[in-house]
């Protein structure tokens, strides 16, 4: 009865806005460039490098870009989910959205302001299938770890009954993100590369 208690109150701790940093974020990473656009900031070396850099990543075998996605995106979930257990979680958290919402709005409108209508079909094509995954992974996420953090904050220090509801929806939630990691690992190489023979754009 204790545990249930203590589940419940760690859902109801606070509603962490991460749709709304998250959109803040994006529409950031979206007007940015177009202002830079206009002010004439060497824009088509950077769109051009950002894209090209990325879609070079994709130029390599399957097994080995897995293994650099695992430890990139599985590194970084472990330690924003540890961060949960100290007092940085609530501004990493916070951060992350931010940053989230900006690289996404970011590579869109590069795309588009690049290679134009066609450059965003292959922006969008970066992005998926594994970012249909990894948002709403992302959100859950961010927002344990900010409820979390907030807990550890207010208490200063860690009650071990009330850590087992984080842990385990931390694990759920990795083994989602897993799937995204698969995803980036093995679709979106060969998405990538179609879309790019199609548009044809180097």
């Amino acid at each position: 009865m204790e545990i249930k208690t203590e589940n419940r109150k760690w859902k109801t701790a606070g509603r962490f806005p991460a749709e709304i940093l998250f959109l803040t974020g994006f529409l950031a990473g979206t007007i940015l460039p177009n202002i830079v656009w206009k002010m004439e900031w060497k824009q088509k070396t950077l769109a051009s490098f950002y894209l090209i850099r990325n879609f070079a990543e994709k130029d390599i075998s399957g097994s080995g870009y897995f293994m650099e996605v695992l430890r990139r995106r599985g590194g970084f979930f472990i330690i924003l989910f540890l961060c949960g257990f100290t007092v940085f979680g609530v501004p990493l958290s916070v951060a992350y959205m931010l940053i989230l919402g900006v690289e996404t709005g970011l590579l869109l409108a590069l795309s588009v302001l690049e290679f134009g209508l066609y450059g965003g079909l292959a922006g969008a094509g970066l992005l998926l299938p594994q970012y249909i995954i990894y948002v709403p992974a992302y959100f859950c996420l961010a927002g344990m770890v900010y409820r979390q953090s907030c807990r550890i904050w207010k208490n200063y220090g860690l009650v071990p009954a009330k850590n087992v509801p984080y842990i385990r929806k931390g694990i759920t939630v990795f083994l989602i993100y897993a799937g995204g990691i698969l995803a980036e690992s093995f679709l979106n190489p060969w998405i990538v590369e179609k879309i790019i023979r199609n548009l044809k754009f180097f």
